[in-house]
């Protein structure tokens, strides 16, 4: 068994929903050089932007979907929406149409191929109660965790408004995915070269844990499991200079925190790093139990070849090696 919890879907339905005209004028469809796109325009930190996210036939088309998981070995799928879908920079009120949508049909293709798929809310964080009313329904459908950004449309995930979602994800006892959006830079000086994405969604990965661990969420909600696409970001590698600077400086210990020594290993971190150097230094100071597989499929910073041959896995000793392919995603999500 080769479990993936980080997989992107954009629904069919949704898609339908959208080209209906649904959402008004703020969510819409374009064409562009290669695909189709799905357009949202966002607000964030007073600046407009128009997220505009592909749509290849990977995306929506779930036969294609399940023929390419039987390529890489992949049994089960967690989907989660296309992260910028999140929408954060949105009017509230058109997010939780938005949310509700996309929730029910990633319950509805879960329903339909349980043997295959599995799946994780989007909630509209920018009205925390709302998104927290959000989720419970969510899980009463049969969602078994939520994927967050990075960010809500630039503040940072330790603002004290959001403790009352972060109350209802403990209450509820589901883990939240974080995934990079809205990097910081991306319309100056990461504008070239993919930079934005190369090094501005893994540096934002890393913002959101340093505001979880030093802005004391963690420790208002020691119960709460996080699991970190893309290897955490800049998380494993930071942490060095985080546990140093902690001992250096007031700043880090304003709102309570620990050393930050005594958090990293509360994180999940998947396994999309690309460098198999990478992957048994991560396994070695982390430790294999908080390890899992991930994909970010279908796109292209993710790993689409065979499971059991993504860059280092094979140097791993075989008993870690099934905890990262499944055993870690099993308990983690209950499965």
């Amino acid at each position: 068994m080769v479990i993936d919890p980080h997989a992107h879907i954009t629904p069919q339905s949704f898609i339908d929903e959208v080209r209906a005209g649904k959402f008004g004028s703020s969510i819409s469809i374009e064409q562009g050089e290669k695909w189709e796109l799905l357009v949202s325009r966002t607000t964030v930190l007073g600046v407009e932007r128009a997220h505009r996210d592909p749509l290849p036939r990977e995306t929506w088309d779930v036969e294609k979907r399940l023929q390419d998981m039987k390529k890489m070995g992949v049994d089960k799928q967690i989907l989660s929406v296309v992260p910028p879908i999140s929408n954060y920079g949105l009017d509230a009120e058109l997010n939780k149409d938005l949310a509700s949508s996309l929730n029910d049909a990633l319950a509805d293709i879960a329903r339909e191929v349980p043997e295959n798929f599995h799946c994780m809310a989007t909630v509209p964080l920018q009205d925390p109660q709302a998104a927290a009313n959000e989720l419970g329904r969510a899980v009463n459908h049969g969602h078994i965790g939520v994927e967050i950004g990075s960010n809500v449309a630039g503040k940072n995930l330790d603002d004290p408004d959001l403790d009352v979602f972060w109350e209802k994800v403990a209450a509820l006892d589901v883990p939240v995915f974080i995934h990079p959006v809205d990097a910081m830079g991306v319309d100056d000086r990461l504008k070239d070269y993919y930079l934005q994405n190369f090094i501005g969604l893994p540096l934002d990965t890393a913002i959101a844990v340093a505001c979880l661990t030093f802005g004391g969420v963690l420790d208002r909600f020691p119960d709460l499991k996080f699991l970190l696409a893309h290897f955490g970001g800049f998380t494993p590698w930071i942490r060095g200079r985080w546990q140093h600077g902690y001992g250096e400086r007031q700043e880090p210990k304003v709102r309570g925190a620990k050393a930050p020594e005594e958090y990293f290993k509360r994180f999940y971190y998947d396994t999309i790093i690309h460098h198999p150097d990478c992957i048994e230094f991560g396994v070695k100071t982390l430790g294999a139990d908080i390890v899992l597989y991930g994909t970010d499929y279908p796109f292209d910073m993710g790993n689409r070849g065979p499971a059991r041959e993504i860059p280092g896995l094979a140097q791993l000793p075989a008993a870690d090696q099934e905890k990262i392919l499944s055993g870690n995603a099993r308990k983690l999500y209950k499965l």
